[in-house]
């Protein structure tokens, strides 16, 4: 069956209205929500929210005693309830002493996101909901499949790493995750639901699927990007690693009934697509620039302040112009377009977005303080992500590549030497120094980078050093670039923090590229 296939769809049977902000739902009512759950005590008690974190309880809420890694809930379900807390959910009957609401669920993780769902409405049920996965591309496809909804006339809500936009407000992500906890992001889509949002698309983690953070979610559309070694040190290997995005496309096949098809959206050049496809129990729409696909790319012309294609459908061609720079970029487009085709969205309107849509910020992002060289900062912290973000600097011009860089801590370590090769291969000069250590050794990190550049024959001193004060590198490059030359600072990109140990210490590197210009002598 094609995503086009079946006509239209009767609305969900809960109900277009949804309830107030401020609801007290019975314990009963949520516990039809969950699957296999048994009320233990108290069915008919009335909760106003649901939590998981037992210092943020208060009067009315309902504790989901989730067992994480470190610690179980259940060990503070007390403390929530001195807190206020009028109910648990729990994987086994607690006796704690205290009478109060309690639900016995099979799951307590799956189970946090499905009664948030329930106290709230039913949220997702109430928007066409776009869940975007992989391992690079998320944030910029959120981004371009919000434009693309937007220029066909719809009220859009996008969450992404970057931020959470409704309309045209826009605020800083505030979770410190891509993908929110299973109770936050059901909050979050009630906003939107509140806020008259018809469509919404949301980034999607390895990491909150495999937790079940969008449980409770009803999906729409699944997108799958690229898969390339990442959180392995998490999943274990890349096959579950791609189960694990997989479970995305899993989630479309969802009791509920609304007015559109559901649909999977794959990337065709990259073989774990069919690892989607397998898990997919709706059509697919394909994209690609090499292999054959719905949605295609041709003549390409990767051009310093802009990329121009060709796009291929079934429903004819166009002609693309878009701001965002970059061979990656183009497939980044053509998930959009492939969404708009399976949508039946006028393909003008990915013109129309690929036009005047910008790159989310942190993305090829240009610091422009008047000097005469290129200076840019990229999140790329992935190979394959800073190898794309390489291989189109290298095309914008003839003068020299710099690079600054570290990596992460509590991050797959077998990624460190392959960075520091690709930096070694693909720069004239880099700095390895310090992004996000957390509880490792910054110099440790480090000297793993240097091992993969040392590898292919880089020299200390001559072709890269390591200088793990942040700024201290940024200045040395900046000062040693000339007309001509690239400054890339990657890694970082949006983000405005460090984390170094336990502290989160205030860090940008657009603030501090900016900075040191200035000091340089450049700017108004």
């Amino acid at each position: 069956m094609t995503p086009l296939e079946g006509g239209a769809h009767r609305s969900s049977s809960r109900g277009n209205r949804a309830p107030a902000l401020d609801v007290q739902v019975k314990l009963a009512e949520i516990a039809v929500a969950i699957p296999g759950a048994r009320i233990a005590a108290h069915s008919e008690i009335e909760v106003r929210r649901v939590i998981f974190d037992s210092r943020r309880a208060g009067p009315g809420d309902l504790f989901v005693a989730i067992h994480g890694a470190n610690a179980d809930g259940a060990d503070f379900a007390l403390a929530a309830i001195n807190r206020g807390a009028v109910a648990i959910v729990s994987e086994r009957e607690l006796n704690i002493g205290v009478d109060v609401g309690q639900l016995v669920v099979p799951s307590a993780r799956r189970a946090l996101g499905e009664a948030a769902s329930a106290l709230l409405g039913y949220p997702s049920e109430r928007l066409r909901l776009v869940g975007v996965t992989g391992t690079d591309g998320k944030t910029t496809t959120t981004h371009l499949i919000a434009a693309v909804l937007a220029a066909d006339g719809r009220q859009v809500g996008r969450l992404s790493t970057v931020d959470i936009a409704i309309g045209d407000v826009v605020r800083p992500n505030p979770y410190g995750r891509t993908t929110p906890e299973a109770s936050d992001l059901q909050e979050a889509l009630r906003e939107l639901v509140a806020a008259g949002v018809e469509d919404a698309v949301l980034e999607v983690s390895s990491h909150a699927l495999a937790l079940d953070r969008v449980s409770g979610c009803t999906f729409d559309a699944a997108v799958f990007t690229n898969l390339a070694p990442e959180h392995l040190d998490f999943h274990g290997t890349m096959e579950a690693y791609a189960e694990a995005k997989a479970r995305l496309f899993g989630m479309l096949d969802s009791p509920t009934v609304k007015y559109w098809s559901r649909m999977g959206i794959v990337n065709a050049d990259d073989p774990y697509s069919f690892t989607m496809i397998g898990a997919s129990p709706v059509g697919i729409v394909s994209y690609g620039l090499d292999t054959p696909s719905d949605v295609m790319a041709v003549n390409l012309n990767l051009l310093p302040d802009r990329t121009q294609f060709k796009l291929v459908t079934p429903l004819g061609e166009w002609e693309i112009v878009s701001r965002l720079r970059g061979r990656h970029n183009v497939y980044n487009w053509l998930a959009a377009a492939a969404l708009a085709l399976g949508w039946n969205i006028d393909l003008e309107r990915v013109a129309e977005a690929a036009e005047h849509t910008s790159a989310p910020p942190g993305r090829l992002q240009d610091i422009v303080c008047g000097q005469p060289f290129r200076v840019v900062v990229d999140f790329a912290h992935t190979p394959q992500a800073l190898a794309a973000t390489l291989g189109t600097l290298q095309g914008l011009g003839s003068g020299r590549l710099y690079l600054v860089f570290g990596m992460a801590g509590q991050r797959d370590a077998r990624n460190r030497p392959e960075m520091g090769r690709l930096a070694a291969d693909g720069t004239h000069f880099f700095i390895i120094s310090t992004d996000d250590p957390i509880d490792e050794d910054p110099a440790e990190i480090a000297d793993q980078i240097a091992i993969g550049a040392q590898v292919v024959g880089a020299q200390e001193d001559i072709d890269y050093a390591v200088e793990l004060d942040r700024r201290l590198a940024i200045q040395t490059l900046l000062k040693r670039a000339r007309p001509g030359d690239t400054v890339l600072l990657a890694g970082k990109g949006h983000e405005d923090r460090m984390l170094i140990g336990d502290r989160s210490v205030p860090w940008s590197d657009v603030q501090v590229a900016s900075e040191i210009l200035a000091e340089l002598g450049f700017g108004p």
